[in-house]
């Protein structure tokens, strides 16, 4: 038994453990969880023929699902799991790229005939090759935003070293209760709900579009002491009716993307005590930094961004590279590279095989590192740079408004507006006054939603492609 499947059977069958996994419909307590989890990891070997089979999950957000992740970790097998509420091209090119021996899903199990006879299919993702390698889960990259799909391998060994010290940054015990909204296959949920299980803490999951457009209202209706995500959510819980967050919720966890002072303190004025901002990427299992920040806490930033802590978690550290301001993440528990695919631009890439450079722009003050978004967001300008994140930050704080600012192949700044075009006159006239001259759009471009993909982040390929397309419909400033 690997050591994390240890590690969860500890937390879970400790006496008078209460601790459950829930969704609206079904639940699994401590002391059936277990067999539960058995009956599926056996059922799935079965199907699959070989010990130690790669498994497709393709279920929603449910009690389910989570109980097949515990089974993939109780066996020692791999896992990769897909959102069935995403488009089917993408979901068909995910189990083509990944060849699973087995896919789980609402109608059960199914075998998948073996690719390894195909010309096309790459060897390191045979079932042969399966049941070679270390066993883990398949992370969605998040270099892969608006690509094809491109997946690491990290190991239960290499989770079981980080997630005693994730439960710890974001101040998880066993009388905790967690809130999920988001799916298995985004990086950040799937570190969430490991480091809930390894820490005994309760799972309250749901899949419900509702619940994620409010999750104030499902953190009050389970109620959630914890949540983590990503920082556009503090807009959708900002915008539910209510007059505070519920009195249970006491951790607001971040990541997945730069948080802002300003954003945090929005949290803080709904009354959460406590904001969690973590730091680090699918190719490296877990977050590699974090930084606690309390409700009447001095809120330091830098270009708007808040910190994200001294670069130590476990055994993982964040470090900035002096030559090109570049945030790089080394640990000897780093997955060994991509399993399939590559990422779009030249980051983020193994530069050897314990450190990963981000393609994240960093600073430092003091001892506190800063995430201020990635490398290929920065453009020269008028002979000076100007940080497309940074900018689009500046305006979300003077404006309330989301924008997404590229740079055409001509050298024009567009920025997507989401939103009504009734408020771009105002916006034109007012962003001079907070933005450097050389710094403000050329071309606004109103959208009723920013393009982006199933884990929320902006879909940066097809975001670009509108702002290119917005220089042949929209007249400049």
């Amino acid at each position: 038994m690997n050591p994390l499947a240890e590690r969860i059977l500890s937390a879970r069958t400790r006496p008078r453990s209460e601790s459950v996994i829930a969704d609206r419909r079904t639940s699994v307590g401590a002391d059936t969880l277990v067999e539960t989890a058995e009956g599926v990891r056996d059922a799935l070997v079965a199907a699959a023929g070989v010990p130690r089979p790669l498994v497709a999950v393709a279920l929603p957000l449910s009690t389910e699902a989570v109980v097949a992740l515990v089974a993939a970790i109780l066996g020692d097998l791999s896992v990769c799991f897909v959102d069935p509420s995403a488009p089917e091209e993408h979901r068909r090119a995910l189990v083509q790229a990944l060849h699973p021996d087995v896919v789980l899903d609402r109608s059960g199990i199914r075998t998948v005939a073996s690719s390894s006879s195909s010309s096309s299919s790459s060897s390191s993702s045979s079932s042969s090759s399966a049941e070679a390698r270390e066993a883990g889960y398949v992370a969605m990259s998040s270099g892969s935003t608006g690509g094809g799909p491109k997946g690491v391998l990290s190991a239960w060994a290499g989770i079981d070293a980080f997630v005693p010290h994730g439960a710890a940054a974001l101040d998880l015990d066993p009388s905790s209760v967690w809130a999920e909204v988001s799916h298995l296959s985004y990086d950040l949920a799937m570190t969430n709900l490991l480091v809930a299980l390894a820490a005994g803490a309760s799972l309250q999951v749901s899949s419900s579009l509702g619940d994620r457009l409010r999750p104030l209202g499902f953190c009050a209706r389970v109620e959630a002491t914890h949540l983590r995500l990503a920082p556009r959510f503090i807009d959708l819980a900002a915008a539910e009716r209510v007059d505070a967050a519920p009195r249970s919720l006491r951790v607001w966890g971040s990541g997945g993307d730069r948080l802002s002072a300003a954003d945090a303190r929005r949290v803080f004025d709904l009354g959460v005590a406590t904001v969690v901002n973590t730091y680090g990427t699918s190719e490296t299992i877990g977050f590699a930094s974090a930084a606690r920040f309390d409700a009447g806490d001095d809120l330091p930033a830098v270009h708007g961004a808040l910190g994200i802590g001294r670069g130590a978690v476990g055994a993982w550290r964040t470090s900035l590279s002096a030559a090109d301001e570049m945030l790089a993440i080394e640990s000897p528990h780093l997955p060994g590279g991509y399993l399939f695919g590559a990422p779009n631009g030249e980051y983020p890439r193994w530069d050897d095989p314990e450190r990963v450079l981000t393609g994240d722009l960093g600073a430092r003050r003091g001892e506190e590192l800063f995430c201020l978004g990635r490398a290929g967001r920065r453009v020269k300008r008028s002979a000076s740079f100007v940080d497309l994140d940074v900018l689009d930050a500046e305006v979300k704080q003077a404006f309330g408004v989301a924008t997404f600012t590229a740079a055409t192949p001509a050298g024009d700044l567009v920025s997507l507006v989401e939103g009504p075009a009734t408020r771009l006159d105002d916006l034109r006239r007012g962003l001079p006054t907070v933005l450097r001259p050389d710094s403000v759009p050329d071309v606004l471009v109103p959208v009723a939603q920013l393009p982006r993909l199933g884990n929320g982040k902006i879909d940066q390929a097809a975001a670009q492609a509108l702002a290119e397309g917005g220089m042949l419909t929209e007249s400049p400033r």
